[in-house]
């Protein structure tokens, strides 16, 4: 039986509001993303964009047996005069990408905040990401059955027939979610939200 092979595909596009000692950022950025203290990969310096660099470039980390791993981090740094300096780190859960109703290599697109050392916003960092490598690991991770949401089904509430009203006092919440619907622009055809 062949072993499943597992990586992420993380492309690193871009990051946003850089700052470093409360002065924006200059030059010579690049990033580090790590699945786990053994895993990480790391992009190429970018010499121009100061505050706002930009890599756009795809890295492979490996991805570590299902349930080992609960989130990638991804860490923006500096090399300064006086040495590699963190700019700022953000800590993605893998159940953000991995395990819900989007097929397994399903590309996402993602923007997440940066914080500081102190834990003080310090830019943004955006990037995709999607699983690649043998299509068996998928059924690996757990993929969670539907939950009910809103407002309680009307079968669970002992109804009055005389008065006509519920014997249960409480309030659901109904919650939204983004579903594509096919629309119309210019000459041609997409989908939105």
């Amino acid at each position: 039986m062949e072993k499943a092979t597992r990586s992420l595909e993380v492309t690193i596009i871009s990051a946003e509001g850089l700052r470093l000692d409360g002065r924006s950022v200059k030059k010579n950025t690049f990033v580090i993303v790590r699945t786990d203290s053994d895993n990480q990969r790391l992009t190429s310096m970018d010499k121009e964009g100061g505050s706002y660099p930009s890599w756009n470039e795809k890295l492979e980390p490996p991805l570590p047996l299902p349930n080992s791993v609960q989130l990638i981090t991804v860490e923006v740094q500096c090399n300064t005069f006086s040495g590699v300096k963190t700019v700022g780190t953000s800590k993605i859960p893998i159940s953000d990408f991995i395990g819900d109703y989007t097929p397994p290599q399903y590309l996402h697109f993602l923007s997440y905040r940066l914080r500081d050392r102190n834990g003080e916003r310090n830019g943004i960092i955006n990037f995709s990401v999607r699983t690649i490598g043998s299509q068996s690991f998928a059924a690996a991770w757990p993929v969670l059955p539907p939950q009910p949401l809103g407002f309680p089904a009307v079968a669970n509430k002992k109804i009055n027939a005389a008065s006509g009203s519920g014997s249960e006092s409480g309030s659901g919440t109904a919650l939204g979610v983004p579903v594509p619907v096919p629309y119309k622009f210019g000459n041609g055809q997409g989908y939105g939200v």
